[in-house]
């Protein structure tokens, strides 16, 4: 994701549509991972704020976070819409 739209609430929308694709394909879990660089420290907290609970992180900061898909999930972005492109 572009830096250009990080902290407009674009990663909200995202993380919105994922969870909801995911239910849709049966998936219960998302698991991600972070790998701090020099320039991605601006989204060194983005699985936290989306919900996600860090499992591991190793001497280096690498982090693993992981992310129950359930029926209690609600969508945090109301103002962006996001649609599908239909061929």
């Amino acid at each position: 994701m572009s830096c250009r739209v990080l902290k407009r609430d674009m990663e909200f929308a995202m993380m919105d549509e994922l969870v909801e694709k995911a239910k849709a394909a049966g998936i219960k879990k998302l698991v991600g991972y972070y790998y701090p660089t020099a320039k991605n420290a601006m989204v060194k907290e983005f699985y936290a704020l989306q919900g996600f609970k860090k499992i591991t992180e190793d001497e280096a900061g690498n982090t693993v976070w992981e992310f129950m898909i359930d029926d209690s999930y609600k969508k945090k972005q109301h103002v962006i819409a996001v649609n599908e492109r239909k061929e």
